[in-house]
């Protein structure tokens, strides 16, 4: 057993230290009263051992994950909130549904996650811990169209070659799994730079296009016009459409199929070509250590001490109340 302070040794002692003190005095001093200060005493004994919260450590042991580096490359511009996804659903429910459904095919592999719209960031770098990249997923929004600066694919191009680097240097006998889940199209008037040097480092994946030929209108995100519709500078709707050749350009360049996504129910086909998952063991314990915390052992009593102390004062409250209105009315 061992103790893992809740605060800090210096803070403890002198806190702990004068309120025992304290009591002990009083305790001496005011005889009768000294049920009362015997119990606030025991109440500061029992929440020192709270403070000091003995433990006792868990053995730590290896963990197993799939042997998989699952990498989403999402976008977050404002067009993927455009309408014409599964009839008239905006295409980042597309997208979610999409990124769901690839974790339960790849369920116990590491997850990262890399969204760009005005630029591109690691926004959750390679995990096991599957429950995070859910919550991103849960949370997935546009950026504000305030603050667009035109989209362009190969906004992420860089970050993701970095941790697919790093991802095949550390980690060289799993597979690398690549899923882009984007629109395709660019609107900054520049044409996009190759996804070719990728093709060497992924295993597998997926090109995922959301949207029509016939294209949605889409709602602002944030600020004073958020949920209302987008118009373009003579004031009609502005419209997105889908960039298919360009999707099929990235896909074709890293070596993964392109798939067309308009049903969350079609089946997410070729994209786990040639790979066996299975289970490795990770290459050290936990990292974060693991207690068996016996701090309740105290609290409980405590809790007990602290209803009484409590139910003391309410019963002499009304009783000091009355002694002051008696002598105020002499």
């Amino acid at each position: 057993m061992r103790l893992e302070l809740l605060m800090p040794l210096w803070a403890i002692i002198p806190l702990f230290g004068g309120m025992l003190f304290l009591c002990a005095v009083l305790l001496v001093r005011r005889p009768r009263q000294r049920v009362a200060w015997l119990r606030r005493g025991l109440m500061v004994a029992l929440l020192l051992v709270v403070a000091l919260r003995p433990v006792t450590p868990l053995e730590g042991e290896q963990t197993e994950r799939m042997n998989a580096n699952v990498f989403f490359v999402v976008d977050r511009t404002g067009s993927m909130n455009a309408e014409d996804y599964h009839g008239e659903q905006p295409r980042l429910e597309g997208v979610q549904a999409d990124m769901e459904r690839i974790m339960e095919m790849t369920e116990g592999s590491r997850y990262s996650i890399i969204g760009f719209d005005s630029s591109a960031t690691q926004q959750l770098p390679l995990t096991t811990d599957a429950g995070a990249a859910a919550a991103w997923i849960d949370t997935l929004e546009t950026e504000p169209t305030a603050y667009s600066q035109g989209s362009n694919m190969d906004r992420p191009l860089t970050t993701l070659l970095t941790a697919l680097t790093e991802t095949r240097r550390d980690d060289p006998d799993s597979h690398i799994l690549v899923y882009f889940l984007a629109d395709g199209e660019n609107t900054d008037e520049r044409e996009a730079e190759p996804f070719s040097q990728t093709a060497s480092l992924v295993d597998g994946g997926a090109v995922l296009g959301y949207g029509t030929t016939e294209g949605g209108q889409m709602r602002a995100s944030g600020g004073d016009t958020d949920g209302e519709y987008i118009t373009d500078e003579s004031g009609q709707p502005g419209v997105s459409r889908i960039d298919e050749e360009q999707l099929e350009t990235i896909a074709g360049q890293m070596g993964v199929p392109y798939l067309h996504r308009d049903d969350p129910e079609a089946p997410i086909e070729g994209t786990m070509e040639g790979i066996t998952l299975r289970s490795v063991p990770t290459e050290s314990p936990r990292s974060v250590a693991s207690f068996e915390d016996w701090y309740w052992i105290a609290a409980i009593p405590l809790a007990g001490l602290v209803i009484w102390e409590l139910g003391e004062m309410t019963y002499r409250l009304p009783r000091r109340l009355d002694r002051y209105d008696l002598r105020g009315a002499q």
